[in-house]
Protein backbone atom coordinates (compact mmCIF):
# COMPACT_ATOMS: atom_id res chain seq x y z
CA UNK A 1 0.00 0.00 0.00
CA UNK A 2 1.28 3.44 -0.96
CA UNK A 3 1.01 6.70 0.96
CA UNK A 4 1.69 10.42 0.53
CA UNK A 5 2.73 12.41 3.61
CA UNK A 6 1.93 16.14 3.74
CA UNK A 7 3.28 18.48 6.46
CA UNK A 8 5.71 15.64 7.05
CA UNK A 9 8.07 17.37 9.49
CA UNK A 10 10.85 14.98 10.44
CA UNK A 11 8.94 11.94 9.14
CA UNK A 12 7.49 10.20 12.19
CA UNK A 13 4.17 9.56 10.40
CA UNK A 14 6.28 7.89 7.72
CA UNK A 15 8.02 5.81 10.37
CA UNK A 16 4.63 4.65 11.68
CA UNK A 17 3.45 3.80 8.17
CA UNK A 18 6.60 1.87 7.35
CA UNK A 19 6.30 -0.04 10.62
CA UNK A 20 2.84 -1.07 9.36
CA UNK A 21 4.33 -2.08 5.97
CA UNK A 22 3.13 0.91 4.00
CA UNK A 23 5.34 2.52 1.35
CA UNK A 24 5.64 6.32 1.42
CA UNK A 25 6.21 7.51 -2.15
CA UNK A 26 5.66 11.25 -1.70
CA UNK A 27 6.38 13.69 1.12
CA UNK A 28 6.22 17.47 1.50
CA UNK A 29 7.21 20.11 4.03
CA UNK A 30 8.70 23.60 3.78
CA UNK A 31 10.80 23.60 6.98
CA UNK A 32 14.47 23.35 6.06
CA UNK A 33 15.59 22.24 9.52
CA UNK A 34 13.03 19.46 9.73
CA UNK A 35 13.91 18.37 6.20
CA UNK A 36 17.53 17.90 7.30
CA UNK A 37 16.35 15.42 9.95
CA UNK A 38 13.95 13.75 7.52
CA UNK A 39 16.65 13.36 4.91
CA UNK A 40 19.10 11.93 7.43
CA UNK A 41 16.68 9.07 8.14
CA UNK A 42 14.68 8.50 4.97
CA UNK A 43 16.62 10.16 2.17
CA UNK A 44 15.12 12.89 0.03
CA UNK A 45 14.31 11.36 -3.34
CA UNK A 46 10.54 11.35 -2.72
CA UNK A 47 10.50 14.62 -0.75
CA UNK A 48 9.24 17.94 -2.16
CA UNK A 49 10.85 20.67 -0.07
CA UNK A 50 8.52 23.59 -0.78
CA UNK A 51 5.39 25.39 0.38
CA UNK A 52 2.26 23.27 -0.03
CA UNK A 53 0.82 26.09 -2.16
CA UNK A 54 3.36 25.10 -4.81
CA UNK A 55 2.21 21.47 -4.93
CA UNK A 56 -0.09 20.61 -7.82
CA UNK A 57 -2.50 17.69 -7.78
CA UNK A 58 -0.85 16.34 -10.90
CA UNK A 59 2.55 16.13 -9.19
CA UNK A 60 1.29 13.78 -6.47
CA UNK A 61 1.54 10.11 -7.50
CA UNK A 62 -1.33 7.68 -7.16
CA UNK A 63 -1.53 6.54 -3.53
CA UNK A 64 -3.91 4.65 -1.27
CA UNK A 65 -3.58 7.05 1.67
CA UNK A 66 -2.82 10.75 2.11
CA UNK A 67 -1.79 11.99 5.55
CA UNK A 68 -1.59 15.58 6.81
CA UNK A 69 -0.38 16.89 10.17
CA UNK A 70 -1.24 20.47 9.32
CA UNK A 71 -0.11 23.32 11.64
CA UNK A 72 -1.92 23.49 14.97
CA UNK A 73 -1.07 26.96 16.25
CA UNK A 74 -4.38 28.57 15.19
CA UNK A 75 -6.57 25.85 16.74
CA UNK A 76 -4.51 25.08 19.84
CA UNK A 77 -5.82 26.03 23.27
CA UNK A 78 -2.41 27.64 23.84
CA UNK A 79 -2.48 29.48 20.50
CA UNK A 80 -4.41 32.39 19.09
CA UNK A 81 -7.58 30.36 18.29
CA UNK A 82 -7.88 32.01 14.88
CA UNK A 83 -9.01 28.63 13.56
CA UNK A 84 -9.00 27.61 9.92
CA UNK A 85 -8.92 31.28 8.94
CA UNK A 86 -5.55 31.69 10.68
CA UNK A 87 -2.27 32.08 8.85
CA UNK A 88 -0.97 28.62 9.76
CA UNK A 89 -3.91 26.24 10.18
CA UNK A 90 -5.56 27.59 7.02
CA UNK A 91 -3.04 25.49 5.08
CA UNK A 92 -5.57 22.67 5.49
CA UNK A 93 -7.40 24.22 2.54
CA UNK A 94 -4.33 23.70 0.35
CA UNK A 95 -4.36 20.02 1.25
CA UNK A 96 -8.07 19.88 0.38
CA UNK A 97 -7.33 21.62 -2.94
CA UNK A 98 -4.78 18.96 -3.83
CA UNK A 99 -7.19 16.14 -2.95
CA UNK A 100 -9.95 17.71 -5.00
CA UNK A 101 -7.70 17.99 -8.04
CA UNK A 102 -6.58 14.37 -7.85
CA UNK A 103 -10.02 13.30 -9.17
CA UNK A 104 -9.74 9.75 -10.56
CA UNK A 105 -6.54 9.03 -8.61
CA UNK A 106 -7.84 10.36 -5.30
CA UNK A 107 -6.56 8.31 -2.32
CA UNK A 108 -8.92 5.78 -0.82
CA UNK A 109 -8.15 6.99 2.72
CA UNK A 110 -7.18 10.28 4.37
CA UNK A 111 -5.59 10.65 7.80
CA UNK A 112 -5.38 14.07 9.50
CA UNK A 113 -3.65 14.72 12.84
CA UNK A 114 -3.86 17.79 15.05
CA UNK A 115 -4.14 18.98 18.64
CA UNK A 116 -7.18 18.31 20.79
CA UNK A 117 -8.11 22.00 20.61
CA UNK A 118 -9.42 21.42 17.08
CA UNK A 119 -12.44 19.69 18.64
CA UNK A 120 -13.61 22.99 20.16
CA UNK A 121 -12.01 25.56 17.85
CA UNK A 122 -14.63 28.20 16.96
CA UNK A 123 -17.21 26.20 18.95
CA UNK A 124 -16.65 23.14 16.76
CA UNK A 125 -17.17 24.94 13.46
CA UNK A 126 -13.61 24.38 12.24
CA UNK A 127 -13.75 20.63 12.75
CA UNK A 128 -17.21 20.54 11.19
CA UNK A 129 -15.92 22.30 8.06
CA UNK A 130 -13.01 19.89 7.75
CA UNK A 131 -15.42 16.97 7.93
CA UNK A 132 -17.84 18.57 5.45
CA UNK A 133 -14.97 19.13 3.06
CA UNK A 134 -13.90 15.51 3.28
CA UNK A 135 -17.53 14.43 2.81
CA UNK A 136 -17.72 16.57 -0.31
CA UNK A 137 -14.67 14.75 -1.67
CA UNK A 138 -16.35 11.39 -1.22
CA UNK A 139 -15.10 10.38 2.23
CA UNK A 140 -17.10 9.27 5.24
CA UNK A 141 -15.29 10.16 8.46
CA UNK A 142 -14.35 9.04 11.91
CA UNK A 143 -12.62 10.98 14.69
CA UNK A 144 -10.62 9.53 17.57
CA UNK A 145 -8.39 10.90 20.31
CA UNK A 146 -5.27 8.90 21.13
CA UNK A 147 -2.89 9.81 23.96
CA UNK A 148 0.77 8.84 23.62
CA UNK A 149 0.80 7.83 27.31
CA UNK A 150 -0.60 4.41 26.39
CA UNK A 151 2.59 3.66 24.46
CA UNK A 152 5.32 5.88 25.93
CA UNK A 153 5.62 7.84 29.21
CA UNK A 154 4.50 11.13 27.68
CA UNK A 155 1.15 12.90 28.03
CA UNK A 156 0.28 13.81 24.44
CA UNK A 157 -3.40 13.53 23.41
CA UNK A 158 -3.97 14.12 19.71
CA UNK A 159 -7.07 14.26 17.52
CA UNK A 160 -7.11 12.06 14.43
CA UNK A 161 -9.58 12.47 11.57
CA UNK A 162 -9.97 9.53 9.24
CA UNK A 163 -11.61 9.75 5.83
CA UNK A 164 -12.79 6.44 4.31
CA UNK A 165 -14.92 5.13 1.46
CA UNK A 166 -18.61 5.49 2.46
CA UNK A 167 -20.56 2.37 3.36
CA UNK A 168 -24.36 2.00 3.09
CA UNK A 169 -24.94 0.64 6.61
CA UNK A 170 -26.73 3.02 9.00
CA UNK A 171 -26.37 0.99 12.21
CA UNK A 172 -24.87 3.08 15.03
CA UNK A 173 -24.11 0.18 17.36
CA UNK A 174 -20.37 0.91 17.41
CA UNK A 175 -20.83 4.51 18.53
CA UNK A 176 -20.00 4.31 22.20
CA UNK A 177 -17.43 5.83 24.49
CA UNK A 178 -13.94 4.36 24.43
CA UNK A 179 -10.56 5.54 25.73
CA UNK A 180 -9.91 6.72 22.17
CA UNK A 181 -13.44 8.04 21.67
CA UNK A 182 -14.25 10.02 24.82
CA UNK A 183 -17.63 11.51 25.57
CA UNK A 184 -16.71 14.85 23.95
CA UNK A 185 -16.07 13.06 20.65
CA UNK A 186 -19.24 10.95 20.86
CA UNK A 187 -21.24 14.09 21.64
CA UNK A 188 -19.73 15.87 18.64
CA UNK A 189 -20.70 13.01 16.35
CA UNK A 190 -24.25 12.87 17.72
CA UNK A 191 -24.65 16.65 17.37
CA UNK A 192 -23.68 16.46 13.68
CA UNK A 193 -25.93 13.79 12.17
CA UNK A 194 -25.93 15.57 8.82
CA UNK A 195 -22.32 14.57 8.22
CA UNK A 196 -21.33 11.24 6.68
CA UNK A 197 -19.69 9.07 9.32
CA UNK A 198 -17.88 5.76 9.23
CA UNK A 199 -17.28 4.64 12.81
CA UNK A 200 -14.41 2.20 13.37
CA UNK A 201 -14.61 -0.78 15.69
CA UNK A 202 -11.76 0.05 18.09
CA UNK A 203 -9.64 -2.48 19.93
CA UNK A 204 -8.89 -1.89 23.63
CA UNK A 205 -6.23 0.66 24.59
CA UNK A 206 -4.04 -0.90 27.25
CA UNK A 207 -0.93 0.74 28.65
CA UNK A 208 2.10 -1.11 27.30
CA UNK A 209 5.23 0.97 27.73
CA UNK A 210 8.54 1.45 29.43
CA UNK A 211 8.72 3.74 32.44
CA UNK A 212 10.15 7.24 32.30
CA UNK A 213 13.12 6.08 34.35
CA UNK A 214 13.89 3.38 31.78
CA UNK A 215 13.90 5.91 28.92
CA UNK A 216 16.08 8.54 30.55
CA UNK A 217 19.79 8.71 29.83
CA UNK A 218 22.26 8.44 32.69
CA UNK A 219 25.03 10.98 33.23
CA UNK A 220 27.83 10.97 35.83
CA UNK A 221 27.94 13.56 38.61
CA UNK A 222 30.84 15.26 36.85
CA UNK A 223 28.95 15.80 33.57
CA UNK A 224 28.55 19.40 32.44
CA UNK A 225 24.94 18.64 31.56
CA UNK A 226 23.91 19.18 35.20
CA UNK A 227 22.96 22.75 36.08
CA UNK A 228 25.04 24.86 38.43
CA UNK A 229 23.77 26.02 41.83
CA UNK A 230 22.67 29.48 40.68
CA UNK A 231 20.48 28.06 37.93
CA UNK A 232 19.07 25.44 40.33
CA UNK A 233 18.17 28.11 42.86
CA UNK A 234 16.43 30.18 40.21
CA UNK A 235 14.35 27.18 39.12
CA UNK A 236 13.42 26.50 42.75
CA UNK A 237 12.34 30.12 43.16
CA UNK A 238 9.91 29.66 40.26
CA UNK A 239 8.10 26.80 42.01
CA UNK A 240 5.05 27.45 44.16
CA UNK A 241 4.65 25.76 47.56
CA UNK A 242 2.85 22.72 46.11
CA UNK A 243 5.63 21.93 43.66
CA UNK A 244 8.37 22.64 46.21
CA UNK A 245 6.74 20.09 48.50
CA UNK A 246 6.60 17.58 45.62
CA UNK A 247 10.32 18.09 45.16
CA UNK A 248 11.10 17.74 48.85
CA UNK A 249 9.10 14.51 49.01
CA UNK A 250 11.28 12.80 46.42
CA UNK A 251 14.44 14.38 47.89
CA UNK A 252 13.63 12.65 51.21
CA UNK A 253 13.31 9.27 49.47
CA UNK A 254 15.95 6.63 50.24
CA UNK A 255 16.48 5.98 46.53
CA UNK A 256 16.77 8.15 43.44
CA UNK A 257 13.69 8.93 41.38
CA UNK A 258 12.97 11.23 38.46
CA UNK A 259 10.60 14.08 37.77
CA UNK A 260 10.08 16.31 34.77
CA UNK A 261 9.78 20.07 34.92
CA UNK A 262 8.00 22.42 32.55
CA UNK A 263 7.68 26.19 32.79
CA UNK A 264 4.27 27.83 32.38
CA UNK A 265 2.90 31.33 32.70
CA UNK A 266 0.55 31.43 35.69
CA UNK A 267 -1.11 34.71 36.67
CA UNK A 268 1.47 36.63 34.69
CA UNK A 269 4.45 34.88 36.27
CA UNK A 270 6.77 32.15 35.00
CA UNK A 271 6.21 29.07 37.14
CA UNK A 272 8.19 25.82 37.20
CA UNK A 273 5.86 22.84 37.59
CA UNK A 274 6.94 19.32 38.50
CA UNK A 275 5.44 16.10 37.30
CA UNK A 276 6.31 13.18 39.57
CA UNK A 277 3.91 10.50 38.28
CA UNK A 278 6.46 8.91 35.93
CA UNK A 279 5.03 10.59 32.82
CA UNK A 280 6.63 13.48 30.96
CA UNK A 281 4.54 16.46 29.97
CA UNK A 282 3.69 17.03 26.32
CA UNK A 283 6.85 17.70 24.31
CA UNK A 284 6.82 21.06 22.55
CA UNK A 285 9.06 23.03 20.25
CA UNK A 286 11.80 24.93 22.13
CA UNK A 287 11.38 28.22 20.29
CA UNK A 288 12.71 30.93 22.57
CA UNK A 289 13.90 28.29 25.04
CA UNK A 290 10.79 28.55 27.25
CA UNK A 291 9.17 25.32 26.15
CA UNK A 292 11.99 22.91 26.92
CA UNK A 293 11.44 20.16 29.47
CA UNK A 294 13.88 19.52 32.26
CA UNK A 295 14.73 16.38 34.22
CA UNK A 296 15.18 16.31 37.99
CA UNK A 297 16.97 13.41 39.66
CA UNK A 298 16.35 13.41 43.41
CA UNK A 299 16.73 11.22 46.45
CA UNK A 300 18.86 10.57 49.54
CA UNK A 301 18.76 14.20 50.54
CA UNK A 302 19.83 15.84 47.28
CA UNK A 303 18.52 16.87 43.88
CA UNK A 304 19.97 17.98 40.58
CA UNK A 305 18.50 19.11 37.29
CA UNK A 306 19.38 19.16 33.60
CA UNK A 307 17.82 19.74 30.20
CA UNK A 308 16.04 16.79 28.63
CA UNK A 309 18.10 15.52 25.70
CA UNK A 310 17.16 15.08 22.06
CA UNK A 311 17.61 11.32 22.40
CA UNK A 312 15.11 11.32 25.25
CA UNK A 313 12.71 13.33 23.09
CA UNK A 314 13.08 10.69 20.37
CA UNK A 315 12.34 7.88 22.84
CA UNK A 316 9.29 9.72 24.18
CA UNK A 317 7.98 9.99 20.62
CA UNK A 318 8.40 6.24 20.11
CA UNK A 319 11.39 6.65 17.78
CA UNK A 320 14.34 5.45 19.90
CA UNK A 321 16.55 4.55 16.93
CA UNK A 322 15.99 7.79 15.00
CA UNK A 323 19.29 9.13 13.62
CA UNK A 324 20.12 12.49 15.20
CA UNK A 325 22.94 14.24 13.36
CA UNK A 326 21.80 17.86 13.73
CA UNK A 327 22.38 20.41 16.54
CA UNK A 328 20.51 19.70 19.79
CA UNK A 329 18.05 22.60 19.57
CA UNK A 330 17.21 21.69 15.97
CA UNK A 331 16.47 18.14 17.05
CA UNK A 332 14.30 19.31 19.98
CA UNK A 333 12.28 21.44 17.56
CA UNK A 334 11.78 18.53 15.18
CA UNK A 335 10.64 16.06 17.84
CA UNK A 336 8.59 18.61 19.77
CA UNK A 337 6.50 19.30 16.66
CA UNK A 338 6.12 15.64 15.64
CA UNK A 339 3.77 12.74 16.31
CA UNK A 340 4.10 9.73 18.59
CA UNK A 341 4.93 6.80 16.30
CA UNK A 342 3.06 3.95 18.10
CA UNK A 343 -0.02 6.15 18.58
CA UNK A 344 -0.21 6.69 14.82
CA UNK A 345 0.30 2.97 14.26
CA UNK A 346 -2.66 2.21 16.53
CA UNK A 347 -4.87 4.55 14.49
CA UNK A 348 -3.73 2.98 11.22
CA UNK A 349 -4.48 -0.51 12.49
CA UNK A 350 -7.87 0.33 13.99
CA UNK A 351 -9.27 2.90 11.57
CA UNK A 352 -7.68 2.15 8.19
CA UNK A 353 -6.34 -1.42 8.02
CA UNK A 354 -9.31 -2.80 9.98
CA UNK A 355 -12.58 -3.59 8.16
CA UNK A 356 -14.79 -3.27 11.24
CA UNK A 357 -16.80 -0.09 10.71
CA UNK A 358 -20.35 1.21 10.41
CA UNK A 359 -21.83 4.22 8.70
CA UNK A 360 -24.03 7.00 10.07
CA UNK A 361 -25.85 9.02 7.43
CA UNK A 362 -29.16 10.86 7.50
CA UNK A 363 -28.88 12.75 4.24
CA UNK A 364 -29.66 16.20 5.65
CA UNK A 365 -26.48 17.65 4.18
CA UNK A 366 -25.92 16.72 0.58
CA UNK A 367 -22.47 16.78 -1.01
CA UNK A 368 -23.48 19.85 -3.01
CA UNK A 369 -24.67 21.63 0.13
CA UNK A 370 -21.43 20.81 1.91
CA UNK A 371 -19.39 22.33 -0.91
CA UNK A 372 -21.58 25.42 -0.87
CA UNK A 373 -21.19 25.80 2.90
CA UNK A 374 -17.41 25.47 2.72
CA UNK A 375 -17.20 27.99 -0.12
CA UNK A 376 -19.27 30.54 1.80
CA UNK A 377 -17.11 30.23 4.93
CA UNK A 378 -13.87 30.66 2.98
CA UNK A 379 -15.09 33.65 0.97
Amino acid sequence: MRAAEFFSGIGLVRMALENERWQVVFANDNDEKKFAMYQGNFGGTDFRHCDIQDITSESVPKVDLATASFPCIDVSLAGNRAGLAGKHSSTFWEFARILKGMASKRPRWVLLENVLGLLTSNEGRDLREILRTLNSLGYACDIVVVDARFFVPQSRPRLFIIGKPPIPNSNNGLLRTHLARPKAVVDFILKNPGLDWSISNLSPLNIKRETLSQLLERFPDSSSIWWGNDRKKHLYSQMNELHREKLQTIVRSQSDSFATVYKRIREGKCRAELRTDGIAGCLRTPRGGSSKQFVIQAGRGRWRVRNMTAREYARLQGAPEFTIDVPENMALLGFGDAVCVPAVQWVIRNCISSNGQIGLRNGKNSKAQALSDVASIRS
